[in-house]
């Protein structure tokens, strides 16, 4: 069975892209979530699956869309798992160049236009779909609401997709949030003296070590 993960800097985990370094198998799936994915299953289920990790840092849905043909179509997943849509917000502030209802129609359609080509290919696919999600960490704190009145709808726009599709959906954020609560006292009688959100999510965007391991668990 082969299991194709898909999404931005996210999944991108650091891996070697080229297709000419892929001899190099220290180096093929990166350090994001797919890794502890890839050795539970693998160490539990030995030669049962192939794991392909084409998470591209700097994706938004557009940047997905361009590579899917070669990154996803001639890949021949037979799962495919896709994290996309925390890239392409503008300013992080809740405004759009194109308006806020024009960028949640193009992303919306985009996201189906692409399952659209993935499942006609393969009738059979089996999709799981995850929720982005986001902190107020750092130069994020500002404009955290403004942002969110947006992100929660492309949130709930990508759960609807999921639903559509009949893909699993890993929900986030909320799940997140409430981490950070529950794990705030914790961390502060451990020594832990930064803002809670940050052992999380380092800058607001991307998963420290220990949120991978929470979403490979998720996953």
């Amino acid at each position: 069975m082969r299991i194709l993960f898909q999404g931005d800097s996210i999944t991108d985990g650091g891996r070697l892209r080229a297709p000419e370094k892929r001899w190099d198998l220290n180096h093929q799936i990166g350090h994001s979530y797919v890794y502890p994915i890839v050795s539970t299953l693998g160490k539990k289920f030995p030669g049962k699956y192939c794991f392909v990790n084409r998470g591209i840092s700097g994706n938004c849905i557009d940047k997905l869309a361009e590579r899917w043909k070669q990154d996803t179509l001639e890949e021949h997943p037979d799962l495919l798992s896709v994290l996309i849509g925390i890239n392409g917000n503008g300013n992080f502030d809740g405004t759009f160049p194109e308006g806020v209802e024009e960028h949640l129609a193009h992303f919306d359609a985009t996201y189906r236009k692409i399952l659209d080509l993935a499942v006609t290919l393969n009738p059979q696919l089996k999709l799981v779909i995850m929720e982005p999600f986001f902190l107020p960490v750092g130069k994020y704190r500002e404009h955290y609401a403004d942002f969110m009145k947006v992100f929660v709808r492309k949130q709930e726009l990508i759960r609807m997709i999921a639903e559509d599709y009949g893909a699993v959906f890993i929900p986030t954020q909320k799940r997140l949030v409430a981490l950070v609560e529950r794990s705030s006292t914790e961390l502060s009688e451990q020594g832990w003296t930064e803002d809670p959100n940050k052992y999380w999510l380092w800058d607001g965007v991307h998963p420290t070590e220990a949120f991978h391991g929470v979403l490979a668990d998720w996953w």
